[in-house]
Parts: structure tokens; sequence; C-alpha cells
């Protein structure tokens, strides 16, 4: 019995020995299993960590402000403003287009190759505004870059536009509003003769807000005809720069209407409107240079008959320098090819302002006679 006892014992003893065996490598598996789970969480987690600062496996975030459709060179006016932020304008009527981004104000004419900004005209020539006749507004893509010094990018069809953190900074000069006809003339008398000896014209039909019935609108600027101004003009009548300023639109490709029919069928959309159209009210100059001078002064010298090719936009000219000879270009005698109503037209503009506006006429005339007797 002892003997049956002891070797029960020993086979008892060594199953429990056996168990806790089992028992001890189960538990040291399962540590090592916990532990080889633990390492993979960590190794895991820093996996994560490292793909955060993979830039490769992240969900690249928009580098742009704006994604917009090209049409040829265009994109929708509408849609750009609505996506960059900008406030927005469109006058159909005018054909025009305000846009404006924080302190920066830009406007734009069709027909117009010229891009003003809080009143100041910069000197890049492009047709920065197409409105389809007046149905939509498109703005071409060297705006954003030109006039937001934005940064482009193009992809199959998608112009991608990326403003600056702040909009250029250009700020208007004088407040015409608070000037009286004295000081008018302070800021003006650096600018010379535009005709060598030619007195401007006073007769008052010619003076700037005289009526104009024919298109419902008002004279715009100053004039200069043989019978008003003491010196014979025709057209081989050189006109000169006034001062250092820079061109800022030069119609050396000019084209005049092809026939009186078309410049009477936009005369008529005048007539319907009540005033002319900033755009038509354009093409009735003629034949324009454009020059930008110091203190917010930009002049429309209008009507030439021909710009010598050597004045192009971005130019730097001065008193000396020859801009363009009188004509009649935009005017129905031309039309006709007759060399009636030959005269040098010219609107002066201070930050954007038509420079006699809060004058009456008989101040705006005083003005005159006092800066170009």
């Amino acid at each position: 019995m002892k003997k049956w006892y002891l070797i029960s014992a020993g086979i008892l003893l060594a199953g429990c020995a056996d168990m806790n065996d089992d028992t001890n490598s189960n538990n040291n598996n399962s540590a090592a299993e916990q532990q080889d789970n633990e390492l993979t969480a960590d190794e895991k987690n820093a996996e994560d960590v490292e793909n955060e600062n993979d830039p490769e496996e992240q969900e690249p975030e928009p580098s742009y402000d704006a994604e917009l459709t090209l049409d040829g060179d265009y994109v929708s006016a509408e849609e750009a403003a609505e996506e960059l932020g900008l406030s927005y304008m469109y006058d159909d009527v005018n054909r025009s287009v305000e846009i404006t981004w924080e302190d920066l104000d830009i406007y734009l004419v069709e027909r117009i190759p010229v891009m003003e900004i809080n009143g100041q005209y910069l000197p890049y020539e492009a047709a920065f505004l197409e409105t389809n006749e007046g149905e939509e507004a498109l703005l071409h893509r060297d705006l954003f870059e030109y006039g937001f010094e934005t940064e482009l990018e193009e992809e199959e069809g998608e112009l991608f536009i990326t403003l600056p953190d702040d909009p250029p900074s250009i700020e208007a000069e004088a407040e015409i509003e608070s000037m009286t006809p004295e000081d008018m003339v302070a800021y003006l008398e650096f600018l010379e003769r535009p005709i060598e000896d030619a007195s401007v014209s006073t007769v008052e039909s010619h003076l700037p807000g005289a009526p104009r019935d024919y298109r419902n609108g008002e004279h715009e600027g100053i004039d200069y005809y043989d019978y008003a101004s003491g010196v014979e003009i025709t057209t081989d009548t050189p006109i000169y720069a006034m001062a250092e300023g820079t061109v800022v639109r030069s119609d050396l490709d000019y084209e005049d209407y092809p026939s009186e029919e078309e410049r009477d069928a936009e005369l008529e959309v005048a007539a319907e409107a009540g005033f002319t159209p900033e755009y038509i009210l354009d093409r009735l100059r003629g034949q324009q240079v454009w020059v930008q001078y110091d203190y917010g002064v930009m002049i429309r010298f209008a009507h030439l008959d021909d710009i010598p090719e050597d004045v192009e936009v971005g130019d730097t000219v001065d008193a000396e320098t020859v801009i363009g000879y009188v004509g009649n270009s935009g005017t129905s005698y031309a039309l006709i090819g007759d060399d009636g109503g030959l005269h040098l037209h010219k609107d002066l503009l201070i930050d954007g302002q038509l420079f006699w506006e809060p004058f009456t006429l008989e101040e705006t005339a005083d003005i005159l006679r006092e800066l170009w007797p």
C-alpha cells in the first residue's frame, strides 16, 4: 500500500509539475504576446506619426485661393470674385466692372486696354475685360497677376490663383473736391502746352461739361481748334506730352468705325440709355494716347490722326516728346473722308476723376485761361 501510495503521489506530483510547467508556459506566452502587441501598437503609433510628417502620405491641402475654368485667356468675373472673396460690381450698360479687395479698387471698361487701380492708370496693354456683347463679364488672366500681384498656375484648362497676404499699396494723390480754382491751377501748373503756342479754347461749347446732344452726354475734355486757339492746326500739327510721364495707352493699331451705319447704331444705344455708355464713348474718342503723370494726373489725348511708331505703352515721355498728331478720328467727318472738325481733345483726370467736376463752367474756364492762356 505504501509503495502504491508513493507511486501515486509521485505520479500526482509529476502531473502537477507538468500542469505548472504548462501554466507557466501559457503565462509566458501571454506575456510575450502582450509585449508583442504593445510593441506593435507603439510601432503603429510611430508609423502614424511618421505618416503625418510625410507629405506623400497625407491628403494635400489646396495651396491656392481659387480654381477657375479658363475660356481661352478669360475666366468668369463673378466666379472669380466669389471664390476669392472680392467685392464685385458689373454694369452691363457701361460694360464696366469694379472689383474691390480691401483698399484696392480696380475699374475696367470693355474696349479700353488700360487698368485703373485706385485712380492710377498702369502701363500694361491688354484687353482685361470682355462681356460677350454685355451678357457676361470675363476677366483676362493677366489681370490677377498684374493687378493683384497674385501667383498663377494653369493645368488642363484650370487656373489656380493664390492671393498675397495683403493687396498692393496704391494710394490716391489728392482730394479735388476740397480744392479751390486757385488750388487747381497750382496743382496743374507743371503741365506745359500740348500744341506749341496754342491757347486752350474757352468757347462755351468747347468747355468741359458742355452738352453733347448727339450722344445724350456731355463734353468731358478740353479742346484746341485752329479758329479758337490762335494757331493753325492741321493733321501735321504735333501734340506734345506736356510733362514727364508714362504712356499707359497707345492706339498704334487703331481702326476707326468701318461705316457710318455702325457708328449711328452705337449712338442709338446711347439714345436709348439716356447717356453715353463708357465703352461707346471711348470709341467715339477715336485714336488715343494716354499718359500718366505724377500727382495722380492722367491725360487722354483723343481724335488723333496718327501716332509715332516709337510711342509705346510703358515708355517715359516728357514735354518735348511728340506723342501724336491732330486729327478727327472717331467723328463723323473721318468716316466721310473729310478734314472738317480737326482738333485736339484732351481729358484731364486726377485720381480717376475729371478735374473740372467740382467747379462751375465759369470757374473751369478761369482755370484753363490761367494754365494755358
